[in-house]
């Protein structure tokens, strides 16, 4: 991220643009579709993710008297965020989302004091020291942590005191690592290889604590679609839609809220595929976008931008070619377990 940075202060502009000054129309067009899939990527997994906590809240409720499919639960969610799509300026949904970092945090909270009390009251769970087999998968998931990259920039052009954004950024890295390190590291200690790719789905069942976070975790995910979904809108629209503004026609305003509703029915359609396989499409999204968002371009960029020193030429190239080698790596061993099906934790089947 470092890097990128780096690169920013001397070329000051966009991501996108800053691959075509540096290498042409092509490199630009290969972040922008690198940036696009990895947005839509997070919002497939964030509609899985509510659809399976959604479905486990429900059938606690009722009972499993009425159990509707998975599948129900994605589209469903269509109601909801086909208007917030349609927001045209993100500050618009900045109250949303302050509320979803709320409803996040008491998640991880309770996720945290859950995890702690069950190793205390039954001790450790069973814990493999390494898995060959899913080593792909978690460096997929590794990089995927790495889901807010693209807004890195803008961030930066945004600070009144951007000289300081190092220093935050690196404290905000070290905070973000170690809630995810001991969110992982607790939750894989207290249930084993029962801890289930959600780990919500992993907390005492049928309580009200358990029902409340759900429900609040999954309000907030939610809400967080439209902010993930915003980039992917911009840039598209932009390439659909060149100088053409629905400010002054009605006609060209309606065509961009169908394609916005087009673009998001897309998502669900793709979320519905993967809705039992969650930790390989998270892998693959990590593998194949996120890994070149955050470890091969940056390197790439401020080998031509920013590198004056042999050392710092030598480094930004083999951080790209080991970016690329692990990137095929993730991507390839993601995709070859698409197959290895491991549907979710289901409440009525535990009764």
């Amino acid at each position: 991220m470092l890097l990128l940075v780096r690169s920013y202060e001397r070329v000051h502009c966009g991501y996108g643009e800053m691959g075509r000054r540096l290498y042409g129309p092509w490199m630009e067009r290969v972040v922008l579709f690198s940036i696009v899939m990895s947005q839509l990527g997070f919002s497939c997994a964030s509609a899985i993710f509510v659809a399976t906590n959604m479905r486990d809240l429900f059938n606690a409720v009722t009972g499993c008297q009425h159990r509707l499919p998975l599948d129900f639960w994605v589209v469903v969610q269509m109601v909801p965020l086909v208007p917030l799509c349609l927001v045209r300026h993100i500050k618009g949904l900045s109250g949303v989302a302050l509320l979803a970092d709320v409803f996040i945090v008491g998640g991880l909270a309770y996720v945290w004091t859950t995890d702690v009390a069950t190793i205390s009251r039954l001790g450790m769970g069973y814990v493999r020291n390494f898995n060959p087999e899913n080593y792909a998968l978690f460096l997929g998931t590794a990089a995927y942590t790495f889901e807010g990259y693209a807004l890195i920039l803008p961030i930066v052009d945004a600070m009144r005191r951007p000289e300081k954004f190092s220093t935050v950024l690196s404290l905000v890295m070290l905070i973000c690592g170690a809630v995810c390190v001991s969110i992982g590291g607790l939750s894989y200690a207290a249930f084993g290889d029962k801890t289930e790719a959600i780990v919500l789905l992993n907390m005492p069942s049928n309580t009200v604590a358990t029902l409340t976070v759900q429900l609040l975790y999954s309000v907030a995910i939610l809400f967080t679609t439209p902010l993930m979904m915003f980039p992917v809108i911009r840039i598209l629209e932009q390439a659909l839609f060149p100088r053409r503004s629905g400010k002054r026609s009605r006609t060209v305003k309606m065509q961009k809220n169908v394609f916005r509703a087009l673009l998001l029915a897309l998502v669900m359609a793709v979320s519905v595929v993967g809705v039992e396989r969650v930790d390989k499409l998270v892998a693959i999204i990590g593998g194949s976008a996120c890994i070149p968002l955050s470890f091969i371009y940056p390197p790439l960029f401020h080998l031509r931008a920013a590198a004056v020193s042999r050392w710092e030429r030598m480094r930004d190239m083999t951080l790209a070619v080991v970016g690329t080698v692990v990137c095929v790596y993730v991507t390839y061993g993601a995709v070859s377990r698409w197959g290895a099906n491991d549907p979710p934790h289901d409440f009525c089947d535990a009764l």
